[in-house]
């Protein structure tokens, strides 16, 4: 083979190399999701799945997943990034109110000029976090750290704990004292919007859990 020959094989292989599409940017293994720019383990999701699974073994894996990223992760990793002054003093005052109760008689006696709720309960009626809390027989009677929830934190305390023929049917008499940056009303605006905004802003889905998202959320 001569010598331009030899030159032009070796421009061939270079443009052929060149014109090869860059490799994807590898994803770390336990990466759920990426939507708006956040990124969302599977760690983040699967002790609140884990609840599920004992509240009802017999729902889908991916209903549950569903119920726990569209109720819980992405509004709080959302309202995390939105709200971060609005949340870090409400943190403040549940630590405040937390370092006066270390039970559950003492967080309705000391959280009496906050927002606060004391009735029975059903799980599916309080947030997942919350309800891990009250829901556990073990934690009877004791007060929670605050406890981080999508519209800011709560302090809760069990009272009783009446078990149901069915697990979800399980009563829970408990104080929650809510340390919130928005009203109900105004906190489902603001979600709805969300849901809105950013429903076609996923940049990745592990393909193992495409079919594990909220419907509202539009595949890449």
């Amino acid at each position: 083979m001569n010598c331009r020959s030899y030159t032009w094989l070796l421009c061939g292989v270079l443009l052929v190399a060149c014109s090869k599409a860059p490799a994807p940017p590898a994803h770390p293994a336990n990466l759920l999701l990426t939507i708006d720019g956040l990124d969302i383990t599977i760690e983040e999701v699967t002790p609140h799945v884990d609840f599920l699974d004992s509240v009802g073994p017999e729902w889908a894996k991916k209903v549950k997943f569903r119920r726990v990223l569209e109720e819980f992760t992405i509004p709080l990793r959302l309202a995390q990034r939105a709200f971060p002054e609005q949340r870090a003093k409400m943190h403040e005052r549940a630590v405040n109110l937390r370092s006066v109760a270390d039970n559950a008689l003492e967080i309705e006696k000391q959280g009496a000029q906050q927002v606060i709720k004391r009735k029975g309960i059903v799980r599916r009626a309080v947030e997942l976090s919350v309800a891990e809390f009250l829901f556990d027989p073990l934690l009877t009677g004791s007060a929670s750290q605050p406890i981080e929830v999508p519209r800011g934190w709560i302090v809760a305390g069990a009272f009783e704990l009446q078990q149901g023929a069915q697990v979800v049917n399980d009563l829970v008499d408990a104080v929650q004292v809510g340390f919130l940056t928005h009203t109900p009303g105004d906190w489902q605006t603001w979600w709805n919007l969300e849901q809105l905004r950013i429903a076609d802003k996923v940049t990745y889905v592990n393909p193992a859990y495409r079919d594990h998202l909220p419907e509202w959320i539009k595949l890449p």
